[in-house]
């Protein structure tokens, strides 16, 4: 038989009350002289009625202060196993129940957001696989067909050898890149996030990452057009990542500058925390639906799979990676007139003497 809390707590004032009363009368029983119950009885009415109402101010206490939570929390409890997060405890007074209630508060609320993460993690894996499963099978399909067609003896002279031969090293390319890819999405959750961090001036940095581009684009119909000096403070940095960041900044903006050319503009500016870098292009820009998940993985917009803002759907995914673990953010706009604008920012440190 349960007897619970609060029988327990009124059979203890009971036994106070009685085991006293029961050793005075067997005192007066076991004495030659004996005793009277008159006073006896007195003396239990005596402490009866102050017993009594001490035993309903304690009742009283543990019903409302621990009972009654233990209740809320017993039922929140139920409603969490089976899986509502939203149960919550509405107990609210400033004593030991209450910081219970408020860590359980606390507890199913982190709860609830560590399963969210984890369903969408999942959500996130499946589209990775699938993504990969798709952009691995278009390029292989392509290498397939032409590598048989060269078996089957359908080409006969040397010019249609040759395209056949382009079209699949240019496939073989792009799983190249896309492999590549992979791995240095993976590496970078992988790795420790200061691993490769060390100290740069910053224009000696942006000089060393730029310069190499802007031989590359000397004679492309896309102009790099650099705004200098840069800024001169110290950063904790990965030259080979922020290498990475604009190689891959850089190529978007070539690939929608491709056909009719443009400017791609890089500027860097800095205050007493940021370094604030921005990469922009004149080119189509990035439409309202697509811009909210331009850095997600994997990302890219349907209607046109061959967007440059979107590539494999790895390119921008690294870079925000990257800058992150330099401590940064990185953000895209649609350029006023036409274009895009990226804009990552570095946090600066201060060199002690």
């Amino acid at each position: 038989m349960r007897i619970g809390l609060l029988g327990g707590v009124m059979a203890g004032f009971s036994a106070m009350l009685l085991v006293p009363a029961g050793v005075v009368l067997l005192a007066g029983v076991s004495s030659p002289e004996g005793i009277s119950s008159g006073p006896v009885l007195s003396l239990i009415l005596a402490m009866f009625v102050p017993f009594v109402l001490c035993a309903l101010l304690v009742g009283r206490f543990l019903v409302v202060r621990i009972l009654t939570p233990l209740r809320e929390l017993n039922h929140a409890t139920g409603q969490i196993i089976k899986g509502n997060f939203d149960a919550a405890l509405h107990y609210s007074k400033r004593d030991e129940m209450g910081d219970l209630c408020v860590a359980f508060n606390a507890m199913s609320t982190q709860l609830k957001a560590s399963l969210e993460k984890q369903a969408l993690l999942e959500r996130s894996r499946k589209e990775l696989m699938a993504s990969i499963s798709h952009d691995l099978r278009t390029p292989l399909s392509s290498i397939r067909g032409y590598v048989e067609g060269l078996q089957d003896g359908v080409v006969h002279d040397q010019a249609k050898f040759d395209r056949y031969i382009a079209v699949i090293k240019n496939k073989t390319e792009s799983l190249d890149r896309l492999i590549d890819s992979l791995f240095h999405y993976t590496q970078l959750d992988l790795k420790p996030l200061d691993a490769d961090l060390r100290t740069w001036d910053s224009q000696h940095l942006l000089d060393s990452i730029i310069q190499p581009i802007m031989l590359e684009l000397a004679d492309q119909p896309v102009r790099l057009q650099v705004e200098r000096p840069f800024p001169a403070v110290s950063l904790l940095a990965d030259e080979q990542g922020l290498a990475q960041v604009f190689d891959n900044l850089i190529s978007n903006a070539r690939s929608v500058l491709r056909e009719q050319g443009g400017v791609i503009a890089v500027q860097a500016t800095a205050n007493s925390q940021y370094l604030r870098v921005k990469v922009a292009d004149n080119g189509p820009g990035i439409s309202s639906e697509d811009m909210p998940y331009i850095f997600d993985q994997f990302y890219r917009a349907e209607k046109s799979r061959s967007r440059a803002y979107g590539g494999a759907g790895l390119g921008l995914a690294i870079c925000r990676k990257i800058i992150r673990n330099h401590g940064g953010e990185i953000t895209a706009e649609d350029t006023p007139g036409g274009g895009a604008t990226f804009c990552f920012t570095l946090p600066i440190i201060e060199i002690q003497p």
